[in-house]
């Protein structure tokens, strides 16, 4: 489907302009060799414990199972969740990516792309495209948020986290943090991008703070300055595990591992190589 003519693909595309990861393409029906998100994740662990370990072995240099579930949800997560918080926070807009609606392209038994099955989003009733044909017309700002929950978490990213953990022993803490972290790195690209930021600073922070949320309390997030300079930054909670495979080398930035003058050493460096 062509840029132009719809609501959602143009909002992502203009997305795409800060990171084209906050671009989810839309699936070619008739292209081969694109496998549904329920097939992929709720049909086959056997299957789906190869593909994990295959990727980790041959990209990461691990085989341990445990390590190997993580990173693979870590690879999985940045295609789906940018595209989600980019289209909510910029456009109040939600992509519909629950698990029957996402698709994965294959190529040499490796995925290389992600995509949506059908362009379907939810919208306010105030948005100028609650006419499409695609679109879902929800009540409010209060039901735009559920509706990404139920969608993003509910339907998606809580269902591959316990497949992860069935099919390759990926622990079920760890992949939490993971998605919310993910949603912390989305949040940071965008607060230099948006007009707004105390509204995305109090958007993100209530994101982080609902009890309801999978992500609850799994990440904070503080607008750190240096040099009259300012990032909004999340601190991890828990682990990704990523520091034990030699191709990260070493700890995250904002790892949990790490005591907080060294993280906050990191950020002042990121700062300062700043363009």
């Amino acid at each position: 489907m062509a840029g132009g003519d719809h609501p959602l693909i143009d909002g992502m595309a203009r997305a795409g302009l800060i990171s084209p990861y906050f671009q989810l393409p839309v699936r070619r029906m008739k292209q081969e060799a694109w496998v549904d998100g329920t097939e992929l994740f709720l049909n086959d662990d056997e299957y789906l414990e190869n593909l994990i370990m295959a990727y980790c072995s041959g990209y990461w240099g691990t085989t341990n199972r445990h390590v190997a579930g993580s990173a693979f949800i870590i690879a999985y997560l940045t295609r789906l969740v940018w595209p989600v918080i980019g289209q909510y926070s910029r456009d109040r807009r939600v992509p519909n990516v629950s698990l029957d609606n996402i698709s994965f392209h294959f190529a040499e038994r490796r995925i290389d792309a992600t995509a949506l099955s059908q362009p379907l989003f939810a919208v306010l009733p105030s948005d100028v495209s609650a006419g499409h044909p695609d679109a879902d017309v929800v009540t409010g700002d209060d039901a735009l948020y559920t509706r990404l929950k139920e969608w993003l978490f509910d339907s998606n990213l809580a269902l591959v986290v316990a497949s992860l953990h069935r099919a390759a022993g990926a622990s079920i803490k760890i992949s939490r943090n993971a998605v919310a972290f993910a949603c912390a790195q989305a949040f940071h690209q965008l607060y230099t991008e948006v007009e707004d930021q105390h509204r995305l600073v109090s958007e993100a922070n209530a994101f982080f703070d609902d009890p309801s949320s999978m992500v609850y309390k799994q990440i904070r997030m503080e607008v750190f300055e240096h040099r009259d300079r300012r990032l909004f930054l999340a601190r991890r909670l828990g682990c990704c595990l990523a520091w034990r495979v030699e191709r990260a080398q070493g700890y995250c930035s904002n790892c949990i591992l790490t005591p907080r003058t060294q993280q906050d050493q990191r950020f002042r460096e990121m700062i300062q190589n700043l363009p």
